[in-house]
């Protein structure tokens, strides 16, 4: 690994673990924030849940916690040096970040940015930042994300499929990515269903694991399923957040619910398997996310902090783009305004849900309007083959 790769790892450690070190008010604060911290991902919560198992109390008898009980029982080993576990956790995101970019740019260095550039916006990114300070779990997901993605690209099937499982254990959502790694292995392995096929046997053991493991831990009871992927599928606990669901949920009959979560629901996959049959592997792989994000029902800054930087590793398709500088200001405008907004809503009562919700529809509007300028460009960059005709105007593909 060269001198440069080397540094922005270390950079990205000194500056996570520097500001929880000289700063430690400002990651207390972030603890609170809605925009970084859902139900599902809260330190908090977390915290929560080790204090209960510790005294021989079933962590989902309340009703408070939500996340996964093999989570809840590793964290007490590393609970008295958390803020370095969190530190270290995001530097190998860079890691893996450079190493993905490495693999993809080692075909065409010239259309690529440089592995080291991808890792450094990382490093540098506000958000992910801001998301390992405030301690949400989302970050052990966008770890597994990355290390399968990673695994993917070297043909390494079984860790693909371990790394997949261990992302939708913790976060339920990444197993919808399970369509786009098939294409993905299909095409490093010249159309040959074998690897595919243990992918797929991978991926189901060693759920199957987690989930088997985690009953016993809990002396044989499935309470915990209701408790993580429950709330999440079933959108039982209604709070603000970034997304779109809870709006809806808040101002709906009780009659309606039913339909609309089934609606709400089946839009996560809706999208995925048309963007994976038309789309290469690895763009269908990060278009997907791109897409889970926009429509999972407790979303946070720490998934779209991942997702931008994904999207740096997709630049043959950057020049074909239509409107990203609109795409960057209704995410800059959401992002700025969405605590303030909160702020006068809850704090102040100056406001109402409306001045919030309004704000997410832009948060939402600037990750669609990503998704539809990449597949666009991308359809663009197939069809033209190179950068030559750039300023080509076509109207159909």
């Amino acid at each position: 690994m060269g001198i440069k790769k080397k540094i922005v790892i270390i950079l990205a450690f000194v500056i996570r673990f520097g500001i929880f070190i000289i700063a430690p008010s400002i990651a207390n604060s972030l603890e609170e924030s809605i925009e970084f911290s859902t139900l599902i991902t809260s330190y908090k919560s977390l915290k929560e849940g080790l204090f209960l198992y510790s005294n021989n109390i079933n962590p989902y008898d309340g009703g408070v916690v939500h996340h996964q009980p093999l989570l809840i029982i590793l964290y007490q080993y590393f609970q008295d040096f958390d803020q370095l576990l969190y530190s270290i956790v995001d530097s190998y995101i860079v890691y893996y970040l450079i190493r993905i970019s490495a693999n993809i740019s080692s075909k065409n260095e010239t259309i690529f940015f440089k592995p080291w550039i991808v890792g450094l916006i990382y490093a540098l990114n506000p958000l992910a930042i801001l998301s390992t300070l405030s301690k949400s779990t989302v970050l052990f997901q966008n770890f597994f994300i990355v290390w399968t993605l990673n695994s993917a690209l070297n043909n390494d099937v079984f860790l693909t499929g371990v790394g997949i499982s261990i992302a939708s254990y913790l976060s339920y959502h990444p197993i919808f990515l399970v369509i786009p790694l098939i294409k993905l292995i299909h095409q490093n392995n010249n159309g040959q269903n074998q690897k595919v096929w243990l992918f797929l046997v991978s991926t189901v053991i060693s759920l199957g694991l987690l989930i088997g493991s985690s009953f016993y831990i809990l002396g044989q009871d499935w309470k915990f399923i209701e408790s993580t992927y429950g709330t999440v599928l079933k959108f039982t606990k209604i709070a603000p957040n970034l997304g779109l669901w809870w709006y809806y949920f808040t101002e709906m009959f009780e009659f309606f619910i039913p339909f609309y979560n089934s609606v709400f629901n089946l839009y996560n996959i809706s999208f995925v398997l048309p963007l994976t049959i038309r789309l290469n592997g690895i763009f269908a792989f990060i278009l997907s996310w791109g897409w889970l994000i926009f429509s999972k029902s407790y979303p946070s800054l720490g998934d779209l902090s991942l997702y931008i930087s994904l999207l740096f590793l997709l630049k043959p398709v950057f020049p074909f783009l239509r409107y990203p500088v609109i795409s960057i200001l209704l995410l800059l405008h959401s992002i700025i305004l969405s605590p303030i907004f909160y702020h006068l809503w809850i704090d102040l009562g100056s406001g109402n849900s409306n001045f919030f919700y309004a704000i997410t529809l832009v948060y939402s509007l600037g990750i669609i309007s990503t998704l539809v300028d990449f597949t666009w460009g991308y359809l663009r960059y197939e069809y033209d083959s190179d950068e030559s005709n750039v300023k080509l105007k076509v109207t159909q593909i």
